[in-house]
């Protein structure tokens, strides 16, 4: 068969289908909404009666609130109207004088009633208007507002995103009460239309990226959204990349930091995980609780989880490299210890090192798909110690190179992203496979070359390196360090925004001029 037979043009949904206005006539209207609900049997049309005209409520059983619903139709069966050619206007004021029911709206097109049903409002078409009124009875379900599992704090906010678009956009815009704040909604997905959100702070996020983002989130044309990581991967600067170039996260404090900076947020209805862009590479770096720590702690603590990259990154490969080609690094005692305990062992260890590298693969995939009764995460990190114990009994694998896949596994969880996290994981395993072929050179081309790609990396236009490269000195205070609050006076200066102040001028930052006052008084 060709393969040309393969491409077929997808069905095209409804709301490409149908562009037509509403009918006076009832029945008419009734027809065109039966058959694009064909055998849409949880579909509902109830009759109700308006003195001498029809109407009929249209609603999805599932979807709607049965308390809301209920207090319509009391309110319908109590309508007492006039006859003749004020009943329309009599209805249109009854409807929006009696009903305790929030937002009331009416609309005009066939296309816009099939959105809402399909969202769960209950519409009211009546006989002899040509509107359908719309009555937001959505049911409220899902999860209620909690800490988010995947970026655990000791100190900060305990609220996290839910799976509701409504209640995320809550959340932030009860952090951020500014009338700057603005939301523009769109759909995405033939199939599915999922709502999507771009938020930002008008006066401080660039208007290019902002027009940006809205630009490749209209070119998105695939069938289904099922969660913000379909987004994610088709707005990416470098789709083959495996370095995320746009920041997602959980908490509605993180979002809101980054829309302070200048960032964009994207937020896609059914998923708690909220994208921001643009990213920069020590962005995935810094967690929200260095800011809520004082600043020396925070500094110390960003210094450990530079550290334990490298050491995710390099540790298995720099014994790989040791052990094989440079052994006269080691000091004797050392050499020979190793020497003897690799005297009897069967394989090289290299086969060694990427045996156990895909054993921890194995059983951390295992882990994390393992119902929480059975133990999950627990059960991963003993179960690798337990099979790392027992290869070393059985002479398949030395000691030393056990300890350091273990210690590797162990301190990958240092990285608070888990999107950089699996990158990170997944780099080891070629810098691996250099270091057991080419000894420390591998290893030093390996990680020239990830940095050559970094370098070369953009997110929405902003370079991914920044502002190490190109070097910014004014946004090494949040990037080296963690600068106090008042010595950080401006904005991330890789985004290139214009607002670039942040509050580092003396009538902004109160504390600042009082100290330049007691230098004055003192001098």
């Amino acid at each position: 068969m060709k393969r040309s037979a393969f491409k077929q043009k997808s069905i095209l949904p409804y709301n490409h289908s149908i562009q037509t206005d509403l009918s006076y006539c009832l029945e008419q209207n009734l027809s065109l909404l039966q058959d694009t609900f064909d055998s849409c049997d949880d579909l509902v049309f109830h009759s109700v009666t308006f003195d001498t005209l029809h109407g009929c409520l249209i609603y999805l059983t599932e979807m709607v609130s049965d308390h809301t619903l209920l207090e319509l139709e009391q309110g319908f069966s109590a309508y007492i109207g006039t006859s003749g050619t004020e009943s329309t206007d009599a209805i249109r004021s009854y409807i929006r004088n009696r009903f305790s029911v929030s937002k009331i709206n009416e609309v005009n097109s066939s296309e816009s009633v099939i959105d809402h049903i399909l969202a769960g409002y209950t519409v009211l078409l009546i006989d002899q208007i040509d509107h359908a009124f719309l009555f937001h009875t959505v049911k409220e379900s899902g999860r209620a507002v909690q800490e988010p599992g995947s970026e655990l704090l000791v100190r900060g906010p305990r609220e996290g995103f839910v799976e509701n678009i409504e209640t995320n956009l809550m959340l932030i815009r009860r952090k951020l009460r500014n009338p700057s704040l603005k939301v523009k909604h769109l759909r995405v997905g033939r199939q599915t239309n999922t709502e999507v959100s771009v938020v930002y702070i008008k006066g401080i996020a660039d208007e290019k990226v902002v027009d940006e983002v809205h630009r490749r989130l209209s070119r998105i044309d695939i069938d289904g959204v099922l969660e913000s990581h379909y987004v994610e991967s088709m707005i990416a600067d470098t789709r083959w990349s495996p370095f995320p170039t746009v920041h997602s996260t959980e908490r509605p404090d993180r979002v809101c930091a980054g829309l302070l900076d200048g960032k964009v947020a994207i937020l896609t209805d059914g998923t708690p995980f909220v994208l921001t862009a643009p990213a920069v590479f020590v962005e995935f770096l810094q967690s929200n609780e260095d800011y809520y720590n004082g600043s020396l702690i925070a500094t110390f603590t960003r210094w450990i989880r530079l550290l334990g990259l490298f050491v995710t990154l390099i540790l298995p490969s720099f014994i790989v490299a040791m052990t094989t080609f440079h052994q006269d690094l080691l000091q004797t005692p050392l050499l020979l210890r190793i020497s003897a305990d690799r005297e009897n062992l069967p394989y090289p260890v290299l086969v060694e090192a990427i045996f156990m590298y895909i054993t921890y693969e194995l059983v951390r995939e295992a882990g994390l798909r393992m119902p929480k009764p059975f133990g999950g995460p627990v059960v991963t990190i003993l179960g690798l110690v337990l099979i790392g114990q027992s290869a070393v009994q059985a002479g398949i694998i030395g000691t030393v190179l056990a300890i350091a896949v273990s210690v590797t596994a162990l301190v990958s969880f240092i990285l608070p992203n888990y999107a950089f996290h699996q990158v990170i994981r997944l780099l080891g395993l070629p810098l691996i496979l250099l270091s057991g072929f080419f000894g420390f050179m591998g290893i030093l081309v390996g990680l020239m070359f990830a940095l050559t790609h970094l370098v070369s990396l953009r997110s929405f236009g902003v370079p991914y390196f920044s502002p190490v490269s190109p070097a910014r000195k004014e946004g090494w205070k949040d990037v080296f360090i963690r600068a106090p609050w008042w010595a950080i006076e401006t904005r991330h200066p890789g985004l290139d925004i214009e607002n670039i102040c942040r509050a580092g001028t003396n009538e902004a930052n109160p504390s600042r001029k009082m100290e330049e006052g007691d230098t004055n008084d003192k001098t």
